[in-house]
């Protein structure tokens, strides 16, 4: 109940209709940046040309799962034009008997006998009584699949195919490290005619998913919280141009402040949420550190140069003086704890 009332408490101080920064994965939050709509787009010619098995790579947070919903909520959409199954997380220790019985249940099937024949019979049978549907198979976290023979289960069933067209196709998000099994099975890796990598945000990308989430919100007016240009760039350092990385950053932040009563969120709360909100990692708030000094060194063209021969601060190690130097802006530094209690006039 406290977490309920904290949440409307933050929708009513900001005039917010629903939390900018949810968690979930939902499609009215799809920020589609020039990558993703690029995949998006040839993600949709390859499922309607039915041109067989397609995989989209990316690290943890870069929206592989958000694509794959816009595309099941379009699929949805039109059951007419659409047959569409979903494994949400393969088991790794699956058989490829396993994985085939994950299949044939996702697309409602009940074979009479439990045998490996006889569920591939009852997908072949179920795929060619639906001709003018597009057949498809989505598979999330695709990179728990790298056994041989789970990626030969999924060989065999891109060969159900008729003369004109692949009976049914494969869509695969996954991990990068999914690569290493994929080049260890060529027999199937050449059958995925269509991939793309989704990258990391770029300064630009990350205000530009900040403000539409808040728009998507119903942030408007004098009440609409504002994260400056210092927040934005803090947010971008720390999450490393991580979506899901910048959007629980942004949600703590948020909170942050809701409770000191100001809408005007700058580089000391982003500062303190990373403090108080995400687990200890050194090396990463160095970074955060040294990319702020960068800026303000860069915004300060009059301040004397750096000697040539001046040496360069060492990669960030515990009790280096980069991790000092983050310390001293990220771990309770009085300047920090002052600019943070003081509220909104």
């Amino acid at each position: 109940m406290e977490n309920a009332d904290s949440s409307q408490a933050l929708l009513s101080f900001f005039g917010l209709r629903r939390q900018p920064f949810a968690a979930t994965v939902d499609p009215v939050y799809f920020y589609a940046t020039r990558e993703h709509k690029e995949c998006l787009f040839r993600l949709w010619n390859s499922i309607d040309e039915r041109h067989g098995a397609a995989v989209v790579l990316g690290h943890y947070g870069t929206g592989k799962t958000t694509l794959l919903r816009k595309v099941l909520t379009g699929m949805r959409a039109k059951p007419d034009r659409y047959n569409v199954a979903v494994i949400g997380s393969p088991v790794p220790s699956w058989t490829s008997f396993s994985l085939l019985e994950g299949i044939v249940t996702q697309f409602g099937l009940k074979p009479e006998t439990r045998s490996f024949d006889a569920y591939m019979e009852t997908l072949h049978r179920h795929l060619l009584k639906h001709p003018t549907r597009i057949n498809t198979l989505i598979i999330d976290d695709a990179q728990h699949l790298n056994k041989r023979d789970q990626l030969e289960l999924l060989r065999l069933v891109q060969d159900l195919e008729t003369p004109r067209h692949t009976l049914l196709n494969l869509v695969c998000f996954s991990q990068m490290e999914w690569l290493t099994a994929l080049r260890a099975a060529p027999d199937f890796a050449q059958r995925v005619h269509m991939s793309c990598t989704l990258g990391p945000l770029d300064l630009a990308e990350t205000r530009g998913l900040i403000d539409f989430r808040l728009r998507q919100a119903g942030a408007a007016g004098g009440l609409a919280p504002v994260f400056d240009d210092g927040a934005v760039k803090t947010i971008h350092a720390y999450a490393q141009g991580s979506p899901r990385e910048t959007v629980t950053l942004c949600r703590n932040a948020l909170f942050l402040a809701a409770q000191i009563r100001t809408r005007q969120l700058g580089q000391d709360v982003i500062l303190h949420t990373i403090q108080r909100t995400t687990l200890p990692d050194t090396e990463r708030r160095s970074r955060v550190s040294a990319a702020l000094e960068g800026a303000a060194q860069a915004a300060a063209p009059d301040a004397p140069p750096e000697p040539a021969s001046a040496p360069r601060p060492a990669p960030p190690r515990a009790h280096s003086v980069l991790q000092r130097r983050a310390n001293d802006v990220l771990l309770n530094t009085e300047d920090t704890r002052r600019s943070i209690v003081k509220p909104e006039p």
